[in-house]
């Protein structure tokens, strides 16, 4: 997921914490409709994710995925449901 961000010049944070990892990155510029379905479709990987639009800081994007849950799996993630 990573490194679909970043060749969308989004860089992202990873933070682990108990049963979850959440990646959060900021969106420098206004991207193209091809790059936003790119950018969903890296998001989609997660088992829940976000846009947050601020007028002040901008776009930014998070993700979280249960390490828990099969990764090979993708029936077990819960695509569209927000914790």
């Amino acid at each position: 997921m990573t490194t679909r961000l970043a060749a969308l010049s989004v860089a992202s944070v990873v933070t682990r914490t108990e049963g979850w990892i959440r990646v959060e990155g900021h969106v420098p510029h206004p991207l193209a409709p091809e790059q936003w379905q790119e950018l969903l479709a890296a998001l989609a990987m997660a088992d829940s994710f976000g846009l947050v639009d601020s007028s002040a800081d901008g776009r930014s994007v998070w993700a979280g995925v249960n390490d828990k849950t099969p990764a090979a799996v993708p029936a077990a993630r819960g695509h569209g449901h927000q914790p």
